[in-house]
Protein backbone atom coordinates (compact mmCIF):
# COMPACT_ATOMS: atom_id res chain seq x y z
CA UNK A 1 0.00 0.00 0.00
CA UNK A 2 2.81 2.44 0.82
CA UNK A 3 4.41 1.82 -2.55
CA UNK A 4 1.19 2.71 -4.35
CA UNK A 5 0.68 5.92 -2.36
CA UNK A 6 4.29 6.98 -2.90
CA UNK A 7 3.94 6.32 -6.63
CA UNK A 8 0.83 8.50 -6.79
CA UNK A 9 2.59 11.32 -4.93
CA UNK A 10 5.57 11.13 -7.28
CA UNK A 11 3.19 11.54 -10.22
CA UNK A 12 1.00 14.25 -8.68
CA UNK A 13 3.52 16.51 -6.94
CA UNK A 14 5.39 17.58 -10.10
CA UNK A 15 2.08 18.63 -11.68
CA UNK A 16 1.15 20.68 -8.61
CA UNK A 17 4.58 22.30 -8.52
CA UNK A 18 4.22 23.25 -12.18
CA UNK A 19 0.96 25.09 -11.51
CA UNK A 20 2.54 27.04 -8.65
CA UNK A 21 5.68 27.81 -10.66
CA UNK A 22 3.55 29.17 -13.50
CA UNK A 23 1.63 31.44 -11.18
CA UNK A 24 4.99 32.66 -9.86
CA UNK A 25 6.38 33.56 -13.29
CA UNK A 26 4.13 36.54 -13.93
CA UNK A 27 1.21 38.06 -12.10
CA UNK A 28 -2.23 38.06 -13.66
CA UNK A 29 -1.91 41.80 -14.26
CA UNK A 30 1.51 41.43 -15.92
CA UNK A 31 0.19 38.90 -18.40
CA UNK A 32 -2.90 41.02 -19.08
CA UNK A 33 -0.58 44.01 -19.59
CA UNK A 34 1.09 42.01 -22.36
CA UNK A 35 -2.31 41.36 -23.95
CA UNK A 36 -3.21 45.03 -23.59
CA UNK A 37 0.06 46.10 -25.22
CA UNK A 38 -0.94 44.08 -28.30
CA UNK A 39 -4.39 45.70 -28.17
CA UNK A 40 -2.94 49.22 -27.82
CA UNK A 41 -0.83 48.69 -30.94
CA UNK A 42 -4.14 48.45 -32.83
CA UNK A 43 -5.73 51.39 -31.04
CA UNK A 44 -7.99 49.21 -28.86
CA UNK A 45 -8.91 50.00 -25.26
CA UNK A 46 -7.35 47.78 -22.59
CA UNK A 47 -9.13 44.86 -21.01
CA UNK A 48 -9.81 45.14 -17.28
CA UNK A 49 -8.51 42.33 -15.08
CA UNK A 50 -10.96 39.75 -13.78
CA UNK A 51 -9.11 37.65 -11.19
CA UNK A 52 -11.44 34.66 -11.61
CA UNK A 53 -10.91 34.63 -15.37
CA UNK A 54 -7.16 34.90 -14.76
CA UNK A 55 -7.21 31.91 -12.40
CA UNK A 56 -9.13 29.88 -14.97
CA UNK A 57 -6.70 30.94 -17.69
CA UNK A 58 -3.76 29.86 -15.54
CA UNK A 59 -5.26 26.47 -14.73
CA UNK A 60 -6.19 25.89 -18.37
CA UNK A 61 -2.75 26.97 -19.66
CA UNK A 62 -1.01 24.61 -17.22
CA UNK A 63 -3.26 21.75 -18.32
CA UNK A 64 -2.69 22.46 -22.01
CA UNK A 65 1.10 22.69 -21.51
CA UNK A 66 1.18 19.45 -19.54
CA UNK A 67 -0.59 17.61 -22.35
CA UNK A 68 0.99 19.70 -25.14
CA UNK A 69 -2.40 20.79 -26.44
CA UNK A 70 -1.84 23.51 -29.01
CA UNK A 71 -5.58 24.19 -29.31
CA UNK A 72 -8.55 24.22 -26.99
CA UNK A 73 -9.33 21.52 -24.45
CA UNK A 74 -12.57 19.60 -24.82
CA UNK A 75 -14.10 22.20 -22.46
CA UNK A 76 -12.01 25.29 -21.67
CA UNK A 77 -14.96 26.71 -19.72
CA UNK A 78 -14.70 23.79 -17.29
CA UNK A 79 -11.72 25.62 -15.76
CA UNK A 80 -13.88 28.58 -14.69
CA UNK A 81 -14.48 28.85 -10.94
CA UNK A 82 -18.06 28.27 -9.86
CA UNK A 83 -20.15 31.36 -10.50
CA UNK A 84 -17.69 32.82 -13.01
CA UNK A 85 -18.79 33.46 -16.58
CA UNK A 86 -16.82 33.99 -19.76
CA UNK A 87 -18.25 34.84 -23.17
CA UNK A 88 -15.30 33.45 -25.14
CA UNK A 89 -11.89 31.81 -24.81
CA UNK A 90 -8.78 32.08 -26.90
CA UNK A 91 -5.59 30.07 -26.92
CA UNK A 92 -2.32 29.54 -28.74
CA UNK A 93 0.94 27.62 -28.39
CA UNK A 94 3.91 29.50 -29.84
CA UNK A 95 7.65 29.30 -29.32
CA UNK A 96 8.86 31.51 -26.46
CA UNK A 97 9.85 34.95 -27.72
CA UNK A 98 7.08 35.42 -30.28
CA UNK A 99 4.97 37.58 -27.98
CA UNK A 100 1.31 37.25 -27.09
CA UNK A 101 -1.07 35.49 -29.42
CA UNK A 102 -4.51 34.04 -28.99
CA UNK A 103 -8.01 34.44 -30.29
CA UNK A 104 -10.05 37.10 -28.46
CA UNK A 105 -7.01 39.38 -28.11
CA UNK A 106 -8.52 41.99 -30.43
CA UNK A 107 -12.21 41.45 -29.65
CA UNK A 108 -14.57 43.97 -28.07
CA UNK A 109 -14.98 42.71 -24.51
CA UNK A 110 -14.43 44.62 -21.27
CA UNK A 111 -12.99 42.09 -18.78
CA UNK A 112 -10.34 39.44 -19.27
CA UNK A 113 -8.01 37.01 -17.59
CA UNK A 114 -4.87 35.78 -19.32
CA UNK A 115 -2.08 33.36 -18.49
CA UNK A 116 0.61 31.25 -20.06
CA UNK A 117 2.68 28.21 -19.22
CA UNK A 118 5.91 27.20 -20.92
CA UNK A 119 5.57 23.51 -21.69
CA UNK A 120 8.18 20.78 -21.65
CA UNK A 121 8.44 21.24 -25.42
CA UNK A 122 9.54 24.88 -25.03
CA UNK A 123 6.27 26.32 -26.35
CA UNK A 124 4.39 29.05 -24.56
CA UNK A 125 0.82 27.85 -23.99
CA UNK A 126 -1.33 30.99 -23.79
CA UNK A 127 -4.92 31.16 -22.59
CA UNK A 128 -7.34 34.08 -22.55
CA UNK A 129 -10.88 34.25 -21.15
CA UNK A 130 -13.05 37.31 -21.84
CA UNK A 131 -16.45 38.73 -20.93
Amino acid sequence: MRIVILSVLVLVLPALATAEEVRGVATAQQVLDEVNTARAARGLRPYLLDENLARAASDCAVYRAKYRMEGHTSNDFGFLPTGTQARAAGCAAWPVGMGWGSCCTYDNYQYAGAAYCVGPDGKRYMQLFVR
